[in-house]
This record gives C-alpha cells, sequence and structure tokens, in this order.
C-alpha cells in the first residue's frame, strides 16, 4: 500500500506530463484515492501539498466543497423555513428523530444542493479563476461534505468539457478497477468518471 506522499508525488508527476487520450479521455483530472480512516491526515497535509505544487510553478486556487455546502445552506432562501421545520420535528420528538425524518431532511438539503446553480457555479468560478493562470491548477478539497447530498462525478460530468487547466480531486473513498470509484469506501462502486485515480 501506497503512502500518502507517495500518491501525492504520484499526482504531481501525472499532472506535470498531462494525461494521454485514453478511453476515459484525456480531460486532465487526477482523483487522489485516499482511505476514510486518513481523512484527517490529509486535511493536515493540505496546505503542505499546495506548498508544493507552487513551488513546482503551479498557481494553485483552492476549493473546499465543505466551505461551498456551507455557504449555500446557510444562504439560501429556505433557510428559515427548514429551521422552523427543524423545531417543529423536534419539538414533536419524544427522542431521537427518526431515520425517515433525517432522511426527508437530508433530500430537502440535496435538492438545494443539486436543483440550485450556485455549487456549480461556484467550481466553474474558481476553475476559471485557475484557467486565467498559464500555470493555473485547480485543487479540490473537503469531498465529504457533499454526503449524503451528491457525488463529485456528477459535477465532474457537467464540467468534463470546460476544463482548460489541471484539476486535483483529493478523494475520500477506495478505487475498484481503472474508472470505478467508491466514495467514502461504503457507496456502491461508480464506474462514471472520465478522470484518472491514483491510489
Amino acid at each position: 500500500m501506497h503512502s500518502l506522499k507517495d500518491k501525492f508525488d504520484e499526482v504531481c508527476l501525472r499532472v506535470r506530463d498531462g494525461r494521454r487520450l485514453e478511453s476515459t479521455g484525456s480531460t486532465p483530472i487526477y482523483y487522489l484515492v485516499f482511505s476514510t480512516r486518513e481523512i484527517l491526515e490529509v486535511k493536515r497535509q493540505t496546505k503542505a501539498w499546495v506548498a508544493k505544487l507552487q513551488n513546482q510553478g503551479w498557481n494553485v486556487v483552492t476549493f473546499s466543497f465543505a466551505d461551498a455546502v456551507g455557504s449555500i445552506l446557510k444562504n439560501h432562501k429556505l433557510r428559515n423555513t427548514w429551521l422552523v421545520g427543524e423545531k417543529l420535528a423536534l419539538a414533536k420528538s419524544r427522542g431521537p428523530i427518526s431515520a425517515t425524518t433525517i432522511a426527508e431532511v437530508n433530500k430537502t438539503l440535496g435538492k438545494a444542493l443539486t436543483e440550485g446553480p450556485e455549487l456549480l457555479a461556484m467550481v466553474r468560478a474558481k476553475m476559471e479563476e485557475a484557467s486565467s493562470h498559464s500555470s493555473g491548477l485547480l485543487f479540490l478539497t473537503d469531498l465529504e461534505a457533499l454526503h449524503p447530498y451528491l457525488r463529485i462525478n456528477s459535477i465532474e460530468a457537467k464540467i468534463q468539457d470546460e476544463v482548460r487547466c489541471p484539476v486535483i480531486v483529493l478523494y475520500p473513498g477506495k478505487r475498484e478497477g481503472k474508472t470505478s470509484l467508491r466514495f467514502l469506501e461504503f457507496y456502491p462502486a461508480d464506474p462514471n468518471y472520465r478522470s484518472e485515480h491514483i491510489g
């Protein structure tokens, strides 16, 4: 098993060399795949990794899905309605909130993220910022914040033809074969990724 350092060094080499035309495409999107047990260590290493990429000559633009999801939900027009609904659900509950209620809440929040244009617009804005530099690179972090609302492959599919700079994705999960990934190691394997996976 490769260490996080080895995986990151491999990502740096692949980004430097660029992608060749393959059956999955040639868009320069690289996933550094790591175990969910390593999420905290990846967070500790992220600043050092950004600095290393900058020392290699890249102009790194970072995008945190945790920050983006938090911002969208905090500023959503229905936020006050959600908070009132939460208070009502807690008032009716004589114990822990039921799994059904939690699933409904997550479904509502998921719709706010997937049906509104904000999240995709934020990703596109950061990608445009990175692409505006000849040595620009977009660094996507905190993907676990997308759970249980959506997975990154739905975003990747929408931006696939717009990528004009290398994109590194810090992906907590597991590889299965050449193109399949299991988000957070418990989602079903999904073969619909057209990116390059390292780890």
